[in-house]
């Protein structure tokens, strides 16, 4: 099937300059070929776990529409950057990180959504695997939920693989909620080829002690869209954040992570890890909101980029937004290149400056990769960060 793409994403929250071209991406694709428009299933379904597949992208967002109220405020509208507030609140009751316009995608092409849940109070001690193993030349839509239900704790590993020289697209939605006291762990780890144009949209929601922790480690695509957009609706929810990122070549990273914190003594962190080589280009916004009511809550986001050439383009725009006193909110961002004194200690030691990159490299990615719960995997991932340079 031939599709074109044409589409708004990664809109910041609250709009900033347009000069500094990061108020939001364009997502742009002529006669992109769709054959895949479901999930591949995990191989494995732990007991406590309920698998429903094959349901309309629709139905499966009727699960945050009828937990609207807690997840919003009860007279707040789904209002979207741009204004709209059409008939896609049905999908979008839980907001993502590119927003609306990926949910009219997932619609419109008749996309279908496996529906994850797990029982009330079970603790699932091995991790969910969804293995994306993509084809040359295939493009493939797909959607997923994962429900928490009340004190239950499982963990999701999604894993995009496919040879280095392959092309070809993948777009993905994943949102999660998290009932009372429940915790969702989601890990992703891409590895794509070379010409891979990807996307991941994610959207959750925490209810009261509710918990939302994400891994994700972007290290290979040309052209890739990365998002989470996560709503602390009640009291001492918590939403966790690590990410370590690779941009080479003359490929594109384009990023939009939000904390939305609503209730009381909310928790946030996110933790961004990356590295920028040759004429790569990068655009991340991170956003912690503090809505009305969330007094007592905590916010903190970092950014440590280390960009190996003067060709390279980065854009970073972290962003607090405060409708509350009693909050303490944290923002900041480390980026430069490898610094002359550094690069002259490791000399004395033996070290060359090609190593002395491989090495700064590692340490950034593999401090992130070390947070995959699953031995095969995380070896698989660092097999391909020693394999970088």
């Amino acid at each position: 099937m031939s599709k074109d793409l044409n589409m708004k994403v990664n809109v910041l929250p609250v709009l900033t300059y347009n000069f500094l071209h990061v108020n939001d991406s364009a997502l742009q694709i002529s006669d992109l070929n769709i054959e895949t428009l479901s999930s591949p299933k995990a191989k494995e379904i732990p007991a406590g776990v309920t698998l429903k597949e094959g349901v309309s992208f629709e139905e499966a967002g009727k699960l945050f529409l009828e937990n609207k109220d807690r997840i919003l405020a009860p007279k707040e509208d789904t209002v979207f950057p741009n204004g709209d507030t059409s008939s896609r609140d049905a999908s979008q009751a839980i907001r993502t990180g590119m927003g609306a316009d990926v949910d009219d995608l997932m619609i419109g092409m008749g996309v279908t959504t496996d529906v994850y849940t797990v029982d009330e109070g079970v603790k699932v001690e091995k991790p969910i695997i969804i293995r994306y193993d993509c084809e040359d030349g295939k493009g493939s839509l797909s959607s997923q939920v994962i429900h928490a239900r009340k004190d239950s704790e499982v963990t999701v590993i999604m894993a995009y693989t496919s040879d280095k020289e392959m092309s070809g697209f993948q777009g993905v939605s994943t949102r999660l909620l998290a009932e009372d006291g429940a915790k969702i762990n989601l890990v992703k780890t891409q590895t794509l080829g070379n010409g891979y144009v990807h996307f991941d949209d994610i959207g959750g929601a925490c209810f009261k002690g509710g918990q939302i922790n994400l891994v994700t480690l972007e290290l290979g695509g040309c052209k890739v869209w990365s998002s989470a957009y996560v709503t602390l609706s009640e009291k001492e929810s918590v939403f966790n954040s690590n990410m370590g990122y690779l941009c080479r070549e003359d490929h594109s990273l384009d990023m939009n992570y939000v904390a939305d914190q609503r209730g009381k003594k909310t928790e946030s962190s996110m933790q961004f890890k990356g590295v920028l080589m040759d004429d790569a280009k990068k655009s991340f916004r991170g956003t912690i909101d503090f809505k009305n009511g969330s007094s007592g809550s905590v916010g903190d986001e970092q950014e440590d980029a280390l960009l190996l050439s003067d060709n390279v383009v980065n854009k970073t725009m972290p962003v607090i937004l405060c409708q509350e006193e009693d909050v303490e909110g944290r923002h900041g961002a480390t980026i430069g290149q490898l610094g002359e004194d550094l690069l002259f200690y490791m000399q004395t030691r033996g070290i060359e400056e090609d190593e002395a990159k491989r090495i700064m490299i590692k340490a950034r990615l593999e401090s992130v990769a070390r947070m995959i719960p699953d031995a095969e995997i995380m070896q698989k991932i660092q097999y391909y960060i020693q394999n970088i340079v």
